[in-house]
């Protein structure tokens, strides 16, 4: 069988691997050449070996496969079967360094523990004695526990000496009284109390040197809590019986409740203890950390009867999915209970045998097969005195340690594109790290990561991104807040080291960052500065190489006078992980992203569009896709404060928005995107025009291309003084002819006329030919169409001013980079011969059409840019054969002249402006 042959031969090689070498027998493409597969196969195979626990994998490039049995009889025993690198792999976890943290095996220490932890040692460091600290949680915790762990810590690390006490007073033992319970915290003196025969120092005192744990300290009444004011005040007790004098003592203090702080403490006792550490229940910890205590537990427990203990996978599952109400110490002493019944069914046994009949019926009773498993095996689970956690669970590596085996890969990219050179393969490499690293940092988190400063960094990069978007003129992916918010919190104040050779390949990269990422290095370099004056984190030289290439991945760009697209969704960060999902799908930043709560009025959504309105430049159109709401709210409320057509879409999907986005990237008009949108999908639409009147404007149109009708337009520019507010716009002239009136141009302008070489006939706007302007013939029009817009002086100038930028002359010299004389000489001869082959005399407006398209023809012949498509083609080439051959006759001197040739598509257009109707016709 392939996977057996497969792990086989893996174990072989293993076996004679040596250390330090790279070989590509580990890889799976070299397997699947050996045993002639395809690589996927054997990656599906070796995919299944490694959680099975057989095979490790190594994350080097290539990929290397090693067999795990194979590697610990060569080398030594490893704990988990990933590894990000090969010197990942040879450092030996299992040999604890001399010094390691004890709380380094607490569970939960990199995830619902972390913030405990750095309180923890933020008390046990302070200068002197410590500040006090208050353990707070349900009962259960392991406050008791914590509390000993910080004894152990605080002498492992020097701040206590190893003979310091730990001393344990449980404060509810003396409720019903206080008398005895301030005696045996603060000592008493000989006669204080009936009984009291000699004088016996406190707790306090007994602590002397070390650490005082004072759980279930809300049982301490008023009074007792005022007499440690003193202490916490200046370290000295008096006695009970005492009048005079002081005791002198030094005792670091841990405070443990289960009760409310503010109803059961003073607000004077509560001022003297600064740190208050909540250490969850066990149903407010991840699925993970629940699965990791059955596990801890269970490893107790076959210590305990020095057996090995076989568990099922559902047992263990349900054991892990229970809600315990005493937390921790309920699942101990559950696992206790467990495995000593089944321990006594069959005490002969080598083994200590649970299955799901063996749990207790509480258990069973709550358990719900529609649960996602906690336990991550497969078959029964073998647990012996010697396992370790780690053997049996692979815990998550914390987010800096992600975050630096991810700035190692990009320098051992760095190290690879030196030899290769290969700039291309080398920046799409580290793009792919680094949405890797944004997937294991915002779509991995666990719910303890959602806290406060999480929420402060996001807010104020929020202002960050403001700003550098306003100064940059630039718009940044509508998640890139997020992503780097999470970066931020996830690396924290923490300062990676590198040793000398990492160091020197990361400070060639930041050279090379800056010689090929310049706009996003200046971006990073202002975020850089903005953040540290805001959120007090200064970002590292590792830091600014992983922003520069992570937005370079976005593929920022300036802001343009495209169509503007924005997503409207309520939610926390539903448009802005629709936008970018999108936007990197597209590869560009084509939405803008509005999250809004649920609760938001119509008019604080309103008010936010008409920011972005102000804001940016919407005049050739803007669309907006919402998730719900009224479509007819949203227009009756922004009408007036647009001057462009606003498209309105809802039921807004991540689907929906990329069909959209794509059909921007086209340059389309917003009236055929919503035609395209309405025949994909079923959805509520409406188009915004300016309800104010229209602005006056002369469209260009030829029926060459936009190319003329541009240059057109230019000249038009020149013969129309700008006081008149007259815009002079560019469209295409089958659009105009096809669709007339219904056109958007109609809808946002007072069409004054339609200049160009081929009639659209859109009905009820005035025509002028580029013949009848060059000939003069269009004074008339002229004075109609500028009658009660300008008085006739001003039309007089106009007119003069199209005579002398209208001539023949200046219209071709203005569209070509050709001699004018010369051009217009050979077409003068080219349309002579057409005159002979044909018998007729061209009428005087064809032949002015033909001077400026046959002159553009030859320019755009000779930049090797010729028009390439053509209505109806085959068609043409079929029914106009005569025709064809004619024009290819009279125009051949012209491919001879200028070494060119005219395709078929260009022929069809010269014979379009010959057929268009004539205003007369001689024959020869």
């Amino acid at each position: 069988m392939l996977k057996d042959d497969t792990l086989k031969y893996l174990y072989e090689k293993t076996k004679s691997y040596e250390k330090g070498k790279d070989n590509e027998v580990f890889t799976a493409q070299y397997i699947s050449e050996l045993f002639k597969v395809k690589r996927n196969t054997i990656s599906h195979y070796i995919n299944q070996m490694i959680e099975d626990g057989e095979v490790i994998k190594v994350n080097t490039r290539p990929v290397y496969f090693f067999h795990k049995k194979a590697f610990e009889e060569k080398f030594f025993k490893i704990s988990k079967n990933v590894f990000s690198s090969l010197d990942e792999l040879f450092f030996k976890e299992d040999e604890e360094k001399e010094g390691e943290e004890i709380f380094d095996k607490l569970i939960g220490i990199n995830g619902s523990l972390k913030q405990a932890v750095d309180q923890i040692k933020t008390s046990i460091f302070y200068p002197e004695n410590g500040l006090p600290i208050m353990l707070s949680g349900p009962t259960g915790v392991g406050k008791s526990y914590t509390a000993s762990l910080i004894h152990k810590y605080s002498i492992k690390c020097g701040v206590l000496p190893e003979n310091a006490p730990f001393i344990v007073f449980n404060c509810a033992q003396y409720y019903n009284n206080p008398e005895l319970l301030s005696s045996n915290l603060f000592g008493y003196v000989k006669g204080a109390f009936t009984g009291a025969d000699k004088s016996q120092g406190g707790m306090l005192e007994a602590a002397d040197g070390g650490i005082l744990f004072l759980d279930e300290v809300h049982r301490l009444n008023n009074e007792g809590q005022e007499k440690l004011f003193t202490f916490m005040d200046q370290g000295v007790v008096r006695r009970m019986g005492e009048t005079e004098g002081w005791h002198k003592v030094k005792v670091r203090l841990i405070f443990a409740t289960t009760e409310s702080l503010s109803e059961n403490f003073l607000d004077t006792f509560l001022r003297r203890i600064p740190i208050t550490v909540s250490i969850p229940g066990l149903d407010e910890r991840d699925d993970d950390e629940k699965a990791q205590f059955v596990y801890n537990f269970l490893i107790n427990e076959s210590k305990t009867f020095n057996k090995d203990i076989l568990i099922s996978q559902r047992a263990a599952q349900l054991l892990a999915l229970y809600k315990y109400k005493g937390n921790i110490g309920e699942l101990q002493n559950t696992i206790k209970y467990i495995c000593a019944a089944a321990y006594s069914k069959d005490i002969k046994s080598d083994k200590v045998q649970i299955k799901l009949k063996d749990l207790p019926e509480k258990l069973i009773k709550e358990a719900t097969n529609n649960t996602e498993p906690k336990i991550k095996h497969k078959e029964d689970i073998l647990i012996t005195p010697e396992s370790k956690l780690d053997d049996l669970f692979s815990s998550e590596k914390t987010s800096l340690q992600v975050i630096k085996n991810t700035y190692k890969q990009i320098f051992d990219l760095y190290k690879s594109y030196i030899k290769t050179k290969n700039k291309e393969q080398f920046e799409n490499d580290i793009f792919l790290e680094i949405n890797s690293l944004i997937d294991k940092l915002v779509f991995e988190k666990s719910k303890h990561n959602e806290n406060v400063m999480l929420q402060f960094i996001t807010s104020s990069l929020h202002d960050v991104f403001k700003y550098v978007e306003y100064s940059y003129n630039v718009r940044f992916n509508g998640n890139s807040i997020y992503i780097i918010a999470y970066f931020l919190y996830a690396k924290g104040y923490d300062v990676i080291r590198w040793n000398n050779d990492t160091e020197k390949i990361r400070n060639q990269l930041h050279n090379y960052i800056l010689a090929n990422n310049k706009k996003e290095c200046e971006l990073v370099s202002k975020m850089s500065k903005l953040i540290s004056s805001k959120m007090d984190v200064n970002l590292s030289m590792d830091d600014e190489i992983f922003l520069s290439f992570y937005l370079k991945s976005l593929s920022i760009k300036e802001n343009t006078n495209d169509i503007k697209a924005v997503i409207l969704a309520h939610g926390y960060a539903t448009a802005s992980s629709i936008s970018s999902v999108v936007n990197r799908m597209l590869e560009k930043n084509v939405f803008e992203p509005f999250d809004m709560p649920i609760d938001i009025s119509m008019s604080e959504i309103v008010q936010k569009l008409i920011e972005y309105v102000e804001e940016n430049d919407v005049s050739n159109g803007l669309v907006i896709l919402v998730d719900m709401g009224s479509l007819k709210d949203i227009y009756s409320n922004i009408k007036e404060y647009i001057n462009a057509p606003i498209a309105i879409v809802n039921n807004v999907s991540t689907q929906m928005a990329l069909f959209v986005g794509e059909l921007l990237n086209r340059d389309i008009y917003l009236e055929e995107l919503i035609e395209k949108l309405k025949a994909s999908n079923e959805t509520q639409y409406k188009i915004i025009y300016p309800e104010k009147e229209k602005e006056k404007a002369i469209i260009t149109s030829c029926i060459t291309g936009i190319g003329t009708a541009k240059q057109l337009q230019a000249l038009l520019e020149k013969s129309i003084p700008k006081e008149l507010g007259i815009h002079i716009l560019v469209h295409e002239y089958e659009r105009l002819k096809t669709n007339g009136a219904k056109e958007a141009l109609f809808q946002l302008y007072n069409v004054l006329a339609i200049l160009g070489t081929a009639n659209p006939e859109v009905e009820g706007v005035e025509y002028i030919s580029l013949e009848d302007l060059i000939s003069g013939r269009g004074e008339d029009k002229l004075y109609r169409i500028f009658d009660g817009i300008a008085d006739e002086n001003t039309i007089r100038v106009i007119n003069n001013n199209i005579i002398r930028n209208f001539s023949l002359k200046s219209v071709v010299g203005s569209v070509t980079i050709l001699d004018t004389n010369k051009i217009l000489e050979n077409i003068e001869d080219c349309l002579n011969n057409l005159e002979v082959i044909m018998g007729k005399r061209l009428p005087n407006n064809k032949k002015l059409a033909l001077y400026v398209h046959i002159s553009c023809l030859v320019e755009r012949l000779i930049r090797k840019a010729p028009i390439k498509q053509y209505q109806n083609l085959d068609e043409f080439v079929q029914c106009q054969k005569v025709m064809i051959n004619n024009i290819k006759k009279a125009f051949s001197a012209l491919e001879d002249i200028y070494n060119v040739k005219i395709n078929m598509v260009e022929i069809g257009y010269i014979y379009d402006i010959l057929a268009a109707p004539m205003d007369s016709s001689e024959d020869i």
